[in-house]
């Protein structure tokens, strides 16, 4: 009995094909690093891997990548060093992770706490997204509707005011001069806010920048909280999965060390633990003489390294500090929230009793 195939033509074709797409997405990333950890645990040789990975791919941009990528470890090349090319891709921690485990010969085990690593900052991005994005509307929407009131509303009250003649209150003439400024010099203040913006920007692109930039995050409230918890779990998460990966104590610092590239602070900090370690202190130890290390991370850290349960431990503490900044986060945006009311209240009360007062003096007056 013949069974006959569906024509893939018109409305009724098989969804057999996935719809590309021309960027590049996590979603991307991460299904790529599924299947090659899927492929290598079903015993595929990693170039063959890396061609059928690239196949499945939705992204035409990173198609084109994975590619390149396969055509690298054919001439040779271990995958993360083909990986370190698309350094604005492959983030330097996940190269370092792929590294341990290519050095270690446990690559498809590696892959998969690798996928678990990069779903759950995913999943950690979004929340700060989805949480901060209320409170960036609010914001933006407030500031439109002052500046609107200032340069079309006020303005018009501004010309009944002058034909009274008589004195303004302060509070109104201030707000009257701060309309006039934004009429008369707003690009001004415009061009300035933009020069200054992109000022900063390549001073923080270079390490003095950055280097003072994250000085000042770590020791502004709420946010310098974020931001240390942050590292906690950031340290604990890709240590412990170093170590599973059956690197050394002290390479595995080394490793870390470079994932904290982006932050200079901490990684100066987990210099100085690389050389405490490499003179034969323990690494707890070395994580306190830093001072940038909460006494929880370098007690746990002291009892894991008794007991010989050094990852295990770690992945406790990567637990407690992921629900520790899930907590912050939504302490953050509450307090951003709250900000941004408070801000809109003022300045909308502000300018309503710059117009009203004049009009209540002159009423009190014909009376």
């Amino acid at each position: 009995m013949s069974v006959s195939v569906a024509k893939r033509t018109g409305f009724f074709s098989p969804r057999v094909a996935s719809k590309s797409h021309p960027k590049v997405e996590d979603t991307d990333v991460l299904a790529f690093f599924q299947q090659l950890s899927t492929l290598f645990r079903a015993g595929t040789p990693i170039y063959e891997a890396i061609t059928i990975a690239g196949q499945q791919c939705q992204s035409d941009k990173l198609s084109e990548i994975i590619d390149q990528l396969a055509r690298k470890v054919a001439a040779g090349a271990a995958l993360w060093e083909a990986l370190m090319s698309y350094e604005d891709l492959f983030r330097e921690e996940w190269i370092q992770v792929i590294r341990s485990g290519e050095q270690s010969g446990k690559l498809a085990d590696i892959l998969i706490q690798l996928v678990i690593q990069i779903d759950a900052a995913n999943q950690m991005r979004s929340k700060i997204v989805s949480a901060l994005m209320y409170p960036c509307i609010m914001f933006t929407v407030s500031l439109i509707a002052v500046s609107v009131m200032l340069v079309m509303v006020v303005p018009t009250f501004a010309e009944m005011f002058d034909s009274m003649g008589s004195e303004l209150p302060g509070i109104t003439q201030a707000v009257l001069d701060v309309s006039d400024f934004l009429q008369e010099k707003g690009h001004l203040l415009f061009g300035g806010l933009a020069a200054f913006y992109f000022g900063m920007r390549r001073y923080l692109s270079t390490p003095e920048g950055r280097n003072r930039r994250d000085r000042i995050m770590l020791c502004m409230p709420l946010i310098g909280e974020v931001v240390v918890q942050s590292c906690m779990q950031k340290f604990a998460l890709n240590m412990a999965l170093l170590l599973r990966s059956g690197l050394p104590l002290l390479e595995a610092i080394q490793r870390v060390r470079g994932i904290f590239s982006t932050n200079a602070v901490y990684e100066e900090a987990l210099t100085g633990v690389e050389r405490h370690v490499e003179r034969g202190g323990g690494m707890a130890d070395g994580l306190q003489r830093t001072g940038l290390f909460t006494s929880f991370v370098y007690g746990m850290a002291r009892i894991g390294e008794e007991s010989g349960t050094l990852p295990e431990v770690l992945d406790e503490i990567e637990t407690f500090y992921r629900r520790k900044v899930e907590t912050l986060i939504e302490r953050v945006t509450g307090s951003l929230e709250t900000v941004v009311i408070i801000f809109m209240g003022v300045a909308v009360a502000v300018i309503l009793c710059s117009v009203y007062l004049p009009m209540f003096s002159m009423a009190g007056g014909i009376g």
